[in-house]
């Protein structure tokens, strides 16, 4: 019997969202009769288990797909025959993997993968399902928005959160538990990453998402893993058992480092100043990325003012917080397997401190064997795969080119240029033809681009773009419009005295769209704010949310406005730095403002100081600069400014960042001992080419102005070079490269250098990666130490490489 052993679960799980959302559920019940029994238990698995924001921003329809597949797999599928149902419940039937926009694909999927793996085992049908999600989609970086597995599919690329989500379903789509596995933020470098994985033979196994292996467990990102200080999955049901780490939301946060890296346990204690301790403080548990604390977990003290964390062996900062109140602490994890977190107290004001962040080190587990045969193949298998994804994307052509204003091409295009490259790619012409129908009324009476910007524009954060527009028109009386129209704060005021708050029924990630708030009557923090955005918009009233702290606002008297009189920028900051050093926000400062919970950071997103000056107005409270100078080997030397700022104040902050040593630039790591080419033929490994004593390899893109760059640095010092040039060498595409005009003149200038053949392919990527730099930025420079074995690294170009690379050479 289908789902035999939830059915009496499910059935309560269904009355009680019944009970809670009486009014749209009554709709949805009766689409639920018209269905099969089985189809009908799952769709009512599915909206006992829903985030409001589901209920309210998708139709029945989208969910039906979801449904009747999982049905047909329950009953067709080999791999589900002997899985138990709570891993079927979780990891195959339900719809949703993380925070994508939810499409209608596994019966598609299906349909494109069932004879590929007809009479494979489980685990050669996963890896053939990799194969298929390389030749289909590829890495490329994009915004916050994560599109469905449908549009990744149709446009070929996303980012490594999209492409797990792609993979997830496809794997889902033929009966194969999967789940999307990420690090929130990493400790050792300024990043993230996302990744799969599958349960197979009763296990739980891991693959890079669209990045074939020839086996299961390996993958680029499993060094980096093991230097984690969180690994975490997210269901939206507890049907399945294991780790759950206490969240205030309805998301299921699961811990998965231990498959990864060696963990501690740690218990943080949170009391008040009279040392009694805190029942319900809420705990965040952050990294230093970005230049900026990010938290990695959020979790809640029990009764005796305690929580606990499995985490990895470096450095933690504790934020705790509780009815106003806040206190925080540094925790070495390497050293110590608790700390106390006193609330009311606060660090210095108004001076510079010091501290180090540490990051763990490598610590990778035991990996099965890859033969070079197997490498091979799969080597094969991703270069065809690129080439069958190369001829699919080459055709695709965005839906709105085609059908949103298809007779006026050009108007179309400039509607279009306010809206994200990702809006651009996957933005559903249904919609953007109602926003622009909706708007044209509005047209004349603003300036192009604050009409274009801020009245007709359908994207407001990072929100799904939606219809609703019509029905904001609809549900409020010409009354309620008028008032909202004369003064635009009542809409703020309407939104807060009419809509409802269930944080343990939401996402806190979640947008519900302004549609779905409206007929759902519930809308949490980030829905509100673009609720009210969507309400001016529709209503002719220029609005937005403030890109750099997220503030609502709205145009009058020539200029934006705040709604909240408490949040107007009354204040003003000056922040003056070294002149001669790039100081890049989110590089290497930040700053951030105290909230209730937390300092949330100012997005001032590649904002950088103007002959060592920036000019900031400021909204009145506590904020804190952080600067960071990050080390090859994932420590920070940092430091930290915490100050207060009034209404009216102008302040002036002098920027300080902490210097490294040659000797704190050093990390170790082995390279891959790969194969390259000399210019007679000649096959030689890495491992070969460096025993010897120190070495220099360069990864040169010729004639790109980075490679060109370091070549004339390298001229530059001629006379210092020239003693040791036999110890550089360089690694091009092929003997073209070798006509290279610049490249050439630096051969001549330094002419025992040695110069390889390689094929810039993938053990070139997994050399950036094990030395902890950037993959996709050329020239990669690595000094070596021995056979294979990486002492200091750089990819890209930064003025005064080649004296850094002589000092590495000679310390």
């Amino acid at each position: 019997m289908f789902l035999e052993k939830s059915r009496d679960r499910i059935a309560e799980d269904f009355k009680n969202v019944c009970t809670h959302l009486p009014g749209p559920m009554q709709e949805i019940k009766k689409v639920l009769e018209a269905q099969d029994e089985d189809t009908a238990l799952a769709m009512k698995f599915f909206y006992g288990n829903m985030p409001y924001s589901d209920v309210g921003n998708y139709n029945p329809e989208v969910y039906l797909d979801y449904a009747r597949h999982g049905v047909f797999l329950w009953n067709h599928s080999p791999f589900c025959q002997e899985m138990p149902e709570d891993i079927f419940l979780t990891n195959v039937l339900h719809y949703r993997i993380n925070e994508e926009e939810i499409k209608p694909c596994r019966k598609f999927f299906y349909e494109k993968l069932s004879h590929r793996i007809a009479g494979m085992d489980m685990e050669h049908a996963i890896l053939e399902v990799n194969y298929w999600c390389a030749e289909e989609m590829t890495y490329q970086a994009t915004d916050a928005r994560t599109s469905s597995a449908w549009d990744s599919y149709q446009k070929g690329f996303g980012r490594c959160g999209e492409e797990s989500v792609f993979a997830v379903n496809a794997l889902r789509s033929v009966g194969i538990p999967a789940r999307q596995v990420y690090a929130p933020l990493w400790a050792h470098c300024d990043d993230n990453h996302a990744w799969v994985e599958v349960w197979c033979n009763g296990e739980w196994h891991y693959l890079g998402a669209c990045e074939p292996e020839a086996v299961l467990d390996k993958g680029w990102f499993t060094n980096a893993a093991s230097r984690a200080m969180m690994v975490q999955s997210r269901d939206f049901c507890t049907y399945s058992g294991g780790e759950i780490m206490k969240t205030e939301d309805i998301a299921v946060c699961r811990n998965q480092l231990s498959r990864y890296a060696h963990t501690r346990t740690v218990t943080i204690r949170v009391e008040d100043m009279e040392g009694l301790p805190v029942k319900g403080a809420k705990v965040l548990s952050e990294v230093l990325n970005y230049a900026a604390f990010g938290p990695i977990a959020r979790i809640f003290t029990g009764a005796d003012g305690t929580a606990e964390l499995k985490t990895g062996l470096g450095s933690l900062h504790i934020f705790a917080s509780f009815q106003g109140k806040y206190g925080e602490c540094f925790l070495d994890t390497q050293k110590e397997d608790g700390c106390v977190c006193v609330l009311g107290t606060e660090g210095p004001q108004e001076t510079w401190i010091s501290f180090d962040t540490i990051a763990p080190g490598d610590s990778v587990k035991e990996q099965t064997y890859v033969s070079k045969e197997m490498e091979a193949e799969n080597n094969r298998r991703i270069a065809r795969a690129a080439q069958i994804r190369k001829k699919k994307t080459e055709g695709y052509q965005p839906r709105w080119i085609r059908e949103f204003l298809p007779d006026e091409p050009e108007k179309a295009a400039k509607y279009m240029e306010v809206l994200s490259e990702k809006d651009r790619q996957d933005a559903s012409p249904e919609v953007l033809l109602e926003h622009y129908e909706e708007s044209l009324v509005w047209e004349g009476q603003y300036p192009r681009g604050l009409f274009l910007n801020a009245v007709w524009n359908p994207r407001v954060e990072t929100e799904v773009l939606t219809k609703w527009r019509r029905a904001i028109q609809e549900f409020f009386s010409p009354q309620q419009k008028a008032l909202f129209q004369k003064n635009p704060v009542e809409i703020w005021n309407w939104i807060e005295t009419n809509l409802k708050s269930c944080t343990a029924k939401e996402r806190v990630t979640a947008y519900t769209s302004p549609a779905a708030a409206l007929s759902l009557g519930y809308a949490e923090k980030k829905s509100r704010r673009v609720l009210f955005v969507a309400i001016a918009r529709t209503l002719g009233i220029p609005a937005r949310v403030n890109p750099v702290d997220s503030a609502v606002e709205y145009w009058k008297d020539g200029t934006f406005v705040r709604v909240l009189k408490e949040a107007e920028k009354s204040a003003h900051l000056t922040l003056t730095g070294n002149p001669d050093f790039v100081w890049s926000c989110f590089q290497n400062w930040s700053i951030a403002r105290l909230e209730e919970d937390g300092y949330y950071p100012l997005h001032l997103w590649e904002v950088r100081l103007k002959q060592g000056r920036l000019e900031l107005d400021m909204e009145p409270g506590k904020y804190r600069i952080i600067t960071v100078n990050r080390l090859p080997s994932g420590n920070i030397f940092a430091k930290q400014y915490d100050f207060s700022i009034r209404k009216g104040e102008h302040k002036a902050i002098a920027l300080e960042m902490r210097e490294a040593h040659l000797a704190d630039m050093l990390s170790r790591h082995s390279i891959p001992d790969y194969e390259v080419t000399d210019i007679e033929g000649k096959v030689h490994s890495i491992g070969e080419l460096t025993k010897n004593g120190r070495r220099i390899l360069f990864w040169l893109d010729v004639s790109k102005e980075p490679t060109e760059h370091i070549l004339n640095e390298l001229m530059e010092m001629q006379s210092q070079f020239a003693l040791c040039q036999e110890k550089l060498l360089f690694l091009v595409r092929g003997p073209q490269d070798l006509s290279d005009l610049t490249l050439s003149k630096c051969l001549r200038a330094l002419p025992n250098v040695q110069v390889y053949y390689d094929a810039f392919g993938k053990d070139l990527e997994m050399t950036a990666r094990r030395m902890y730099v950037a993959p996709d930025k050329l020239p990669l420079l690595v000094v070596t130490d021995g056979a294979a074995e990486g002492m200091f690294a750089a990819s890209g170009y930064s003025v005064g490489m080649a004296d850094m690379l002589l000092r590495v050479l000679e310390s």
